[in-house]
């Protein structure tokens, strides 16, 4: 089995996507499956749009496959191997086809990063990981074409000039917001376009049109959802006992990482360990879900997969319990100040949160407990500046974060280890 998974992936992974297929049309027939997938593609899709809402769960399920199955088909083509990054990238884009992310609203953002790659003289698989993410703000190019009321003749070039646009800036600037938040925020790519995004609302504003945000939520597939990640989760731990035997053997290594960026568990832990934390993961975001009666949208899937993704990627029990406990007492003070404070936003940041896992895992519990604590209460200023075109609305939060407090936490660390030393 070990030796069928290791040298024949792509028969493996086409055999899934053609059974995932299948499983799509029994829920629907295909005329109904393709007519509410288009209603998906025509969304304006800006946060937060569940796509399920929309569309309905097959249709949902089938933009998962065609978005991830036109980025694995990216992937192949430019001969790149998995690594922990990748891997990070993949689930992200998977939980996000549940809500504001399709194959038609990316487009655009792939080109802008291709025209940088040839501006720059550099390979275009060199920018992978920016690439992939770029899609995080996909909703500015659906909402140009369909959430303005422009004719379409102006509507789409317009969208695609836009999209390209930020796609040709989004590497360079990257590269400058990861000296902002010192690595300390997992979803770097995230802050960076939600500054992007703040600039383009500031610009339709300029322009007369105000942006509002959405909120498209259904909790009717709850229990299916649930399930089907449990059973995911369960998977990913069984998987990690074929390429490994004893996956746990590193697992106590891959717990002590900070997991600042750049922290690739798949390169220094291995493909088991790595596939072991990820099931790990995704069941005590399950328990999460229990533990504060969350009901679970599309958002919410994406949230999970997300924290699922990132196991691969600086995401581990002992530096993302502090930052999650920290959202907790946030949440609860919410409930105890105003309970309609705690709306969608704040429960999907409850699993976003643990983008800042890295400040937990370098300085300590209270430290990723404080951080936590502040996420939550500024995750909610963060979407009305970049006007639900940032999908990762929780990495443009956790950048903010990540900066103020991080030079904080470093003089007082810093302080206290001078003073024992001096003693």
């Amino acid at each position: 089995m070990k030796h069928l998974i290791g040298h024949k992936q792509q028969y493996i992974i086409a055999l899934l996507f053609i059974m995932y297929l299948i499983l799509i049309m029994f829920i629907e027939p295909i005329n109904l499956l393709l007519s509410n997938y288009w209603k998906i593609l025509i969304s304006p899709s800006i946060l937060l749009t569940d796509y399920l809402a929309v569309g309905g769960l097959a249709a949902t399920l089938f933009n998962v496959l065609t978005t991830l199955l036109f980025n694995l088909l990216l992937i192949r083509s430019l001969k790149l191997n998995f690594t922990g990054p990748i891997l990070a990238v993949l689930m992200t884009i998977i939980g996000f086809s549940f809500f504001g992310k399709n194959v038609l609203n990316a487009l655009p953002m792939y080109l802008g990063v291709y025209l940088y790659a040839k501006a720059t003289k550099t390979e275009y698989k060199n920018h992978i990981i920016v690439l992939l993410l770029s899609t995080g703000i996909s909703p500015i190019v659906s909402y140009i074409i369909f959430g303005i009321g422009l004719e379409l003749y102006l509507g789409i070039p317009l969208a695609i000039i836009f999209g390209a646009l930020i796609g040709f800036i989004l590497p360079a600037f990257n590269t400058h917001a990861l000296r902002f938040h010192q690595g300390y925020n997992l979803y770097s790519t995230g802050f960076s376009m939600g500054v992007i995004a703040m600039i383009g609302t500031a610009i339709m504003h300029g322009f007369g049109h105000e942006v509002k945000t959405n909120f498209i939520v259904t909790y009717d597939f709850h229990w299916i959802l649930f399930f089907g990640l449990l059973i995911l989760s369960v998977l990913f731990i069984f998987v990690s006992f074929i390429y490994d035997k004893k996956p746990w053997r590193n697992y106590p290594n891959l717990l002590k990482s900070h997991g600042r960026l750049v922290t690739d568990f798949y390169r220094d832990y291995g493909i088991g360990t790595t596939l072991l934390n990820i099931g790990i993961m995704g069941l005590l975001s399950l328990i999460l879900i229990l533990v504060m009666n969350i009901q679970i949208s599309g958002p919410m899937t994406g949230a999970i997969f997300t924290v699922m993704g990132f196991a691969a990627f600086g995401k581990h029990p002992f530096n993302s319990i502090p930052v999650v406990i920290g959202g907790i007492i946030a949440y609860w003070l919410f409930m105890f100040v105003d309970p309609s404070l705690v709306g969608e936003g704040t429960k999907l940041a409850l699993f976003f949160v643990t983008g800042l896992a890295p400040i937990a895992g370098q300085y300590g519990l209270f430290p990723g407990i404080i951080a936590g604590f502040l996420h939550l209460l500024i995750v909610p200023f963060a979407l009305s500046f970049q006007g639900g075109f940032d999908l990762y609305n929780n990495g443009f939060a956790a950048g903010f974060i990540a900066a103020i407090t991080v030079p904080v936490f470093d003089l007082i660390i810093h302080t206290k280890e001078v003073h024992r030393g001096q003693k």
